[in-house]
Formats: structure tokens, sequence, C-alpha cells
């Protein structure tokens, strides 16, 4: 079993940009859960990093936090 503390030290470790990352997660999750919807910069933000974007997995998945972000959906 995976400890808090194992998991915060896990989390500091991480790169920049898997860092970014996993903070865009959080957020969606907590808007989304919230039904808050984005704004129009923030969506135009993550629009850009989904056109940038190589990964097709990590494409899909930053499609699905924008729309959730955009509708005010919890399935983000």
């Amino acid at each position: 079993m995976t400890t808090v503390t194992e998991i915060e030290s896990a989390i500091e470790k991480l790169p920049a940009e898997e860092m970014r990352a996993l903070r865009e997660w959080i957020v969606a999750r907590v808007d989304g859960a919230k039904g808050r919807m984005w704004t129009p910069e923030e969506i135009g933000e993550a629009t850009e990093r989904l056109l940038a974007e190589t990964d097709p997995a990590k494409a899909d998945a930053l499609q699905a936090q924008i729309v959730a972000g955009f509708c005010g959906s919890a399935d983000a």
C-alpha cells in the first residue's frame, strides 16, 4: 500500500511538464465536480496545448478536460 508521504514525495520529484499536467487534471476534477465552467482564456490556453500535443492519449485526455471545462460537466 502506498502512503500519503510516498505519494507526496513522488509528486515533488515530477518534471515541470508532468507537474503542470497533474495540476490541470486536479483543477479539471474540482471544477467539474463544482460545475464551474472555464473562462475563455483557460479554454484558449488548453486548446493551444491540445494542438501542440503529440501523444494521442494525452490529447484525448486534454480534449475531455476542455469539453468538461466548456460545459461545466462533472465528467472531466
